[in-house]
């Protein structure tokens, strides 16, 4: 079996980027079966030689700016490599390439929804709506990242849920990791750590979160606010932090391929998104057992256990009082470990997806 994946960018902060390698690393292990990545926008990233290792081509998508020269890429890409089945991640290029992809007798085209909106606003969402209907219409298996992001997106047409799957083993607590991680960061005893991962873009609503740190620096709290992950808005962000004089609780780490370890560190996750499909980072931070609080606009699908808190993201003050009461249970322990083995344990979902492709392959054949 020959599978394409299609994705924006292989950033290590990209929740979707994370999603793909955590179902790729194991997938490409099977017998008889070859995956090769298609990168719209190539911004480097260390999964790149991993890729490699595996004897996995990545192809660097052209710009839009030399459509000629797109088309005649994506056309030998397709005409050369006899692909089973196109596993597209992302929206507004994907109409070209499951179209290029249909021409040339790919059987299953699947495009893939990993959020509830296809644009930061009414104006990109208008303008991105004639793409959308085409990637929609070229693609003959939908996938979704939740029931909401399904829904949302494809509206009435059948789609499936495939869940955000994670490695259970690796983002399960250390204390030793802990006091590792702390101790390198000079993290006193009773200084609480509070975090986002994400790109710094509109979507993960960073000056709300540059909001919430500087109501929380005027209380009597020690604390330091840990941000991972970089994007357009890198600069922006940095520079209004220093402008509302926060530099000295803020520490901003960048895009990091170890933020695993430093979960452990951690005693409160935010995420107070504007939008989101079901993030992989909430599903990290519920499995290494720390509170977690996230906005109401996430799918409550998302919720593992009874300490996770969904708010709305109308008031900073909200956000910040509740981290404030929440300061006095930030342990990392996990009662119950069922719900989050059942869905999103990669050993097991990933034979799933695997069975997946399978399926929709002798569906095409019959």
């Amino acid at each position: 079996m020959k599978i394409l994946y299609v994705v924006k960018n292989m950033r290590v902060s990209n929740g979707v980027a994370s999603y793909i390698m955590n179902y790729y690393r194991r997938i490409i292990k099977k017998r008889n079966v070859s995956i090769d990545f298609l990168i719209v926008s190539d911004v480097g990233s260390p999964y790149y030689d991993e890729i490699h290792k595996n004897g996995s081509n990545i192809y660097i998508m052209p710009s839009f700016k030399e459509p000629i020269r797109m088309f005649k890429f994506l056309n030998n890409i397709f005409k050369n490599n006899h692909y089973d089945v196109l596993h597209s991640n992302v929206f507004n290029s994907n109409f070209l390439i499951a179209y290029i992809a249909k021409k040339n007798g790919v059987p299953v085209r699947i495009l893939h929804s990993h959020a509830t909106k296809n644009g930061d606003n009414l104006l990109k969402i208008i303008r991105n709506k004639p793409f959308q209907f085409m990637s929609i219409y070229f693609s003959n298996y939908l996938f979704a990242c939740s029931e909401m992001a399904g829904k949302q997106i494809y509206k009435t047409k059948k789609f499936y849920v495939i869940n955000n799957a994670i490695d259970l083993e690796k983002f399960k607590f250390s204390n030793d990791l802990r006091n590792e991680i702390r101790g390198e960061n000079k993290i006193e005893k009773d200084e609480l750590i509070i975090s986002t991962v994400g790109r710094l873009t509109i979507q993960k609503n960073p000056y709300f979160i540059l909001e919430i740190i500087s109501i929380l620096s005027k209380q009597n709290i020690k604390f330091q606010f840990w941000w991972f992950g970089n994007g357009d808005l890198d600069n922006r962000i940095k520079n209004k932090a220093n402008e509302m004089e926060l530099n000295d609780y803020i520490k901003f780490f960048g895009s990091i391929d170890d933020v695993y370890k430093y979960y452990n560190a951690m005693d409160i996750f935010i995420l107070p998104s504007l939008y989101e499909g079901l993030p992989v980072v909430g599903i990290e931070a519920q499995a290494n057992g720390l509170r977690c609080i996230f906005s109401d606009n996430i799918t409550d699908e998302t919720k593992l256990y009874e300490k996770t808190l969904f708010l709305p993201i109308e008031s900073p003050e909200v956000w910040s009082n509740t981290i404030i009461k929440c300061i006095n249970d930030c342990s990392h322990n996990i009662d119950d470990y069922t719900l989050l083995h059942e869905k999103y344990d990669i050993s097991k979902l990933s034979d799933s997806l695997y069975k997946k492709y399978v399926e929709l392959l002798k569906e095409k054949d019959n």
